[in-house]
């Protein structure tokens, strides 16, 4: 199911990802992923699973940004690294197509492509950079996209009813 979903979603972002993603003219922002939480987990539940999901993540080959806990989910983040643009949507689709496959190849249950990420406003900081600054070909690879070397996954907590602790982090 999760294969199937992930490739589904990936190229029907084509249909409804706003055009300044794949313009040629801006750099793109994120490539998000979602896991839906259990609605009757408990708080020390859901501590329980943020460290074994922050555990998972950081072992990912391409570890992501961010992780953002906001009603019954939990988004996660790549960043691209440095300034990633795509010139038209057939590149846009194959690299939705590399981050579906990349998903579904990886160890965690049930995540799947997070939409939201198609209709973010685009990095216009790009306009003010140099052409050799910017990666006119990106993939979703360790060197495009997800956290340096020495940082740590950020974690936000957007859902009132959680009290995330200090210990985790």
């Amino acid at each position: 199911m999760k294969k199937n979903s992930n490739y589904q979603t990936a190229i029907s972002v084509l249909s409804y990802a706003r055009e300044d993603h794949f313009d040629g003219v801006n750099a793109l922002y994120r490539l998000g992923a979602i896991l839906e939480l259990d609605s009757s987990m408990s708080q020390d539940g859901l501590e329980r699973y943020l460290k074994k999901l922050k555990k998972q993540l950081e072992e990912l080959s391409i570890c992501p940004n961010r992780i953002l806990i906001s009603g019954n989910h939990v988004e996660i983040d790549w960043y691209p690294k440095g300034y990633q643009m795509v010139m038209n949507r057939g590149q846009y689709a194959g690299l939705f197509l590399e981050f579906a496959k990349y998903l579904n190849e990886c160890p965690i249950q049930n995540i799947r492509i997070g939409d939201g990420c198609v209709d973010d406003d685009p990095d216009d900081l790009v306009k003010s950079a140099l052409n050799g600054e910017i990666n006119f070909f990106p993939e979703f690879n360790e060197k495009c996209f997800g956290i340096q070397n020495g940082e740590s996954i950020e974690i936000l907590n957007c859902n009132p009813n959680y009290g995330i602790s200090e210990l985790w982090r």
